[in-house]
């Protein structure tokens, strides 16, 4: 028989009494040290192991067992983001194993899009099942954060004007570490969001450091643009003049500097430079057009690229199932821009990639579960605030932010489809969907309580 689901009142606070069963323990402190290097290397850690099972699939594997040992499996499924859930996977699966004798390994890496989805299952049971979790959680990643800080930039600058030097793996051209300008200003994002929304008390003067470092990977338009997101989300939701002025004035003090001493740094790894100008380009092209070639050049190539699987899926016969995972889209499409060794599999966008592979109703169920979980969160936070639990409120507050930077650059890349940013992105899921359903389990048994003590038979 299962145990029953503990609610936690104050998340901050452990019940001593439910000591965590030493399985479940050691596998938390993995996923966790696993988060911290997908976010601290990116590229450079997801190649460990050898093909096909690298570190990902062996923690995925690991994490499935986990799972079911936790008995919260149909805890989950029975709440109404389990249920869509439920459906976008099924659906996904449909549209994959299809293919899987004629594409193989080929079928499995692109699957990883929705795959990857078993750590919201594997986070959000966990957090069920041991009491005091959340609270381990925080405290864990605000100790991560005060390194993160100065460790992130300084992996992030290695990847991009030392990567003929750093240590490769064998065989590739992958450097340890291996970042995107995405990857780095979504994390980033998250860094600001919880500093902002005072989960874990730290100086005014970390806000202003993460804001400014966050501007080192201005040569990526998705990434700044996702960062500037989740930035208005965290400012809009908890409004701060104070923090509003200072980011404002360091920004402002950035761009003057930059422009006084004209700072231009060319970037080896690519063909974008950090300076006011790609910062100003980088922005305008996302939202509009932009008088920059280069930029220019690979939006219309985007575009043309969309408008194309916009056609053959809602116009076209691709409608239902989509191309299905295996196919290379790149080289179907004829859009293929990368190199032999590392072809192009997918389109610049994950959003676009779900229709190109699952047809218009896996789109339509991929949204549909990132608004239900959107909108449950933000519920749930709207509650706390009335209920003034702070501690509830900014926790979802900062998650609802951290997915805002993550949804909005991987609508300008290849993003959710390698376990960089992928499992992250899921993890957050299943984080935001644990803490949604003790919250929501929470003031149900205080209304239970409340009646079963004024005499009424519930």
């Amino acid at each position: 028989m299962n145990n029953p689901v503990i609610p936690q009142g104050m998340w901050r606070r452990r019940n001593a009494s439910a000591p965590w069963p030493g399985l479940l323990r050691f596998y938390v402190t993995v996923h966790l040290i696993w988060i911290a290097m997908y976010i601290t290397l990116g590229k450079g850690f997801a190649y460990a192991g050898y093909q096909p099972l690298f570190v990902g699939e062996l923690l995925a594997v690991v994490g499935t067992g986990v799972m079911a040992f936790s008995g919260r499996i149909l805890d989950l499924a029975r709440t109404k983001i389990g249920v869509v859930m439920t459906g976008f996977i099924v659906w996904q699966a449909w549209c994959t194993f299809p293919f899987l004798a004629e594409y193989q390994v080929d079928t499995l890496r692109d699957g990883v899009l929705w795959e990857y989805a078993i750590f919201a299952w594997i986070t959000a049971s966990m957090i069920l099942r041991l009491p005091g979790l959340i609270d381990s959680l925080v405290s864990s990643y605000a100790g991560f954060l005060r390194s993160y800080v100065f460790v992130g930039p300084a992996m992030w600058l290695a990847s991009v004007f030392l990567q003929q030097d750093l240590p490769h793996w064998p065989g590739t051209s992958v450097s340890i570490p291996s970042i995107k300008a995405g990857e780095y200003c979504v994390h980033m994002a998250g860094a600001f969001a919880f500093i902002n929304v005072g989960i874990r008390r730290m100086s005014r003067w970390w806000l202003i450091a993460v804001f400014g470092l966050a501007f080192l990977g201005m040569n990526g338009r998705g990434g700044l643009l996702a960062f500037l997101s989740a930035c208005g989300f965290i400012l809009f939701i908890r409004p701060s003049w104070k923090h509003l002025f200072l980011i404002a004035g360091s920004f402002a003090l950035l761009i003057l500097g930059m422009m006084a001493f004209e700072i231009r740094i060319a970037t080896p790894k690519e063909s974008r430079e950090l300076s006011v100008d790609q910062l100003y380009h980088s922005v305008t092209s996302a939202v509009a057009g932009s008088d920059n070639t280069l930029l220019e050049g690979t939006r219309t190539w985007r575009l043309a690229w969309w408008s194309k699987i916009w056609d053959y899926t809602v116009n076209g016969e691709f409608f239902w199932t989509g191309k299905g995972y295996g196919i290379n889209l790149a080289d179907d499409d004829e859009f293929q821009v990368g190199t032999r060794d590392e072809p192009l599999r997918s389109p610049h966008s994950s959003h676009v990639t779900f229709l190109a592979r699952s047809g218009v109703p896996g789109f339509l169920l991929w949204l549909t579960l990132q608004t239900t979980w959107a909108g449950s969160l933000l519920i749930s936070h709207l509650r706390a605030r009335r209920r003034a639990e702070h501690n509830w409120a900014m926790l979802f507050a900062w998650i609802l932010a951290y997915w805002v930077a993550f949804t909005v650059s991987a609508a300008f890349d290849v993003f959710l489809e390698g376990p960089m940013a992928g499992i992250p992105f899921w993890s957050l899921i299943g984080f935001g969907w644990g803490a949604h359903y003790l919250f929501q389990m929470r003031i149900r048994l205080e209304r239970e309580m409340c009646i079963s003590t004024s005499g009424v038979t519930v």
